[in-house]
């Protein structure tokens, strides 16, 4: 008899993959309510129902691995930007509530022109300027220059190399902004995979 994975091994496989309780259920010939209670513990199943979601889960787990991960996959939609006539108080407001480093910043079409980093305003601060002149100064005073961009369908392993020079880099289709890749969503994905 060949050796299964445990019910906890099985269960990461299934999220890995990104398989509903249902979808499992339905391809494996039982009830959603037997997946999750299999998965909680609360039944002892039969080797052949563990036999054929394993099975299924490391097909689907072979297929996947053939795949070419892009951009599309990972990127993180509704991307948080600020206008280059806002203030920079402003910028600084939007990163702190949302815990970002850098915000692309838009014109009035929408359209990316820049990037503003905490980088930017501590070297201004640096350089002596007080925080009460910040609050006069607009974006597009202190931006920098955009972060780099790809399209969807961008393969990830190109990404990890900008990723190397850049904090993030924007996702673009037919000049607009649609998605956003950081570091931390890389990290996310390679763990997801582990």
């Amino acid at each position: 008899m060949e050796m299964m994975p445990n019910i906890e091994e099985l269960r990461k496989m299934r999220k890995n993959l990104g398989i509903s309780q249902k979808d499992l259920a339905k391809v494996t010939g039982v009830s959603q309510s037997y997946i999750a209670r299999l998965e909680k513990g609360t039944i002892n199943p039969t080797y052949s129902k563990i036999k054929a979601i394993y099975e299924y889960l490391t097909k689907s787990s072979e297929k996947a691995s053939t795949m070419v991960l892009t951009c599309d996959r990972i990127m993180t939609r509704n991307v948080v930007v600020c206008r280059s006539d806002e203030s920079i108080l402003n910028a600084l407001n939007i990163m702190r509530d949302k815990g970002f480093s850098q915000l692309p910043v838009v014109n009035e079409e929408n359209k990316v022109i820049g990037t503003i980093a905490e980088n930017n305003i501590n070297d201004m601060l640096l350089k002596g300027m007080s925080i009460d002149s910040l609050r006069g100064l607009t974006v597009r005073r202190v931006m920098s220059d955009v972060l780099p961009q790809v399209d969807r369908n961008t393969p990830v392993n190109i990404i990890y190399q900008l990723l190397k020079y850049s904090n993030a880099v924007l996702v673009i289709e037919a000049g607009n902004l649609v998605g956003i890749i950081t570091k931390a969503d890389i990290l996310k994905t390679v763990a997801g995979m582990i």
